[in-house]
């Protein structure tokens, strides 16, 4: 690739990463003011993106309904993005609270998996640096070849029964009170 297409490749990449940008921001502009009366009535989809949309970093400082879901919410879009070795790069101040996480949205085929997976590989969650995973089951930057890619597999097989994305927003719909 010569200098100018990966200069017009870097721009197109910019100009799309600033367009996620705005929209999340609109979405959290729209749904900011959300009352829980409110939320009850919006359909399953505008409800999750109305939560998300809510939920940010501060989420994890306090145990409760917002910390679930935020755990649950990173760990789906990292596993579904770039699989469990992702979530473990990007994520791992929220990696301690998935267990609880998982447990408290049902998810009981979801939390086998992950502790299969963290049994096999000896990987403690309390204090998880990313990097240190990426060390002890040797991800390097080639995906394919990871050792989790076997759970990644299995957490697609999973989801498509089951979404792990359903189970949160029933858990949300229980705990509206809670998040509005």
């Amino acid at each position: 690739m010569g200098l100018l297409q990966g200069l017009k490749a870097g721009w197109t990449f910019f100009k799309e990463l600033r367009t996620i940008e705005k929209k999340a921001q609109a979405a959290k502009e729209r749904w900011q003011n959300t009352t829980a009366q409110e939320a009850a009535a919006l359909s399953d989809e505008e409800l999750w993106e109305c939560v998300t949309a809510r939920l940010d970093d501060d989420a994890l400082a306090t145990p409760g309904a917002k910390r679930t879901l935020y755990t649950a919410y990173l760990f789906d879009l990292e596993v579904q993005n770039g699989g469990l070795c992702q979530f473990f790069d990007n994520c791992p101040e929220s990696a301690p609270y998935l267990e609880d996480a998982l447990t408290a949205l049902g998810a009981e085929p979801y939390l086998t998996l992950l502790h299969e997976t963290l049994t096999k590989f000896e990987i403690n969650l309390a204090g998880l640096d990313g990097s240190e995973v990426s060390q002890v089951v040797q991800c390097g930057d080639q995906c394919e070849s990871c050792p989790l890619s076997a759970f990644d597999s299995a957490y697609c097989d999973l989801y498509s029964k089951t979404p792990l994305e359903a189970l949160c927003i029933r858990y949300a719909r229980a705990h509206l009170q809670e998040l509005f």
